[in-house]
């Protein structure tokens, strides 16, 4: 009889204490695994971000490479002075386009103002 009695052993690990303290311990580390899945996502965000900025200053720096080739040759150099100061070589002409404006810029003073108080403050102010 004396081989059926319950070994105390295993009786801590079945305790409701030692199961609150395991629960706690289980739920810690779901809390930190969220955070870090959190603080991943944020991350893939960023380095998306910085890369998309990497993949525009490559960009930008082929086409400044392409600007200082250009600068490099007298026709490059004539062109770029041209379009920059609106120059011409001597004895060339020039043509300049000028539009028309159709409304003339009012100042405030000039605006016909036909509202009910402005009709009083001139009527005061003369």
């Amino acid at each position: 009889m004396a081989e059926f009695k319950k070994k105390k052993t295993n009786s801590f690990w079945h305790s409701p204490l030692a199961l609150g303290i395991l629960f706690c311990v289980v739920v810690l580390f779901i809390y930190s695994m969220v955070g870090l899945i959190q603080k991943e996502r944020e991350t893939a965000q960023k380095k998306s971000l910085i890369l998309d900025q990497i993949d525009t200053l490559h960009k930008r720096e082929v086409v400044l490479n392409n600007d200082i080739s250009k600068l490099e040759t007298d026709e490059g150099v004539e062109e770029t002075i041209r379009d920059k100061y609106q120059l011409a070589k001597p004895n060339e002409k020039m043509v300049i386009i000028v539009d028309d404006q159709k409304d003339p810029v009012q100042t405030p003073e000039e605006k016909n103002d036909h509202s009910f108080w402005s009709w009083v403050k001139k009527l005061f102010s003369k």
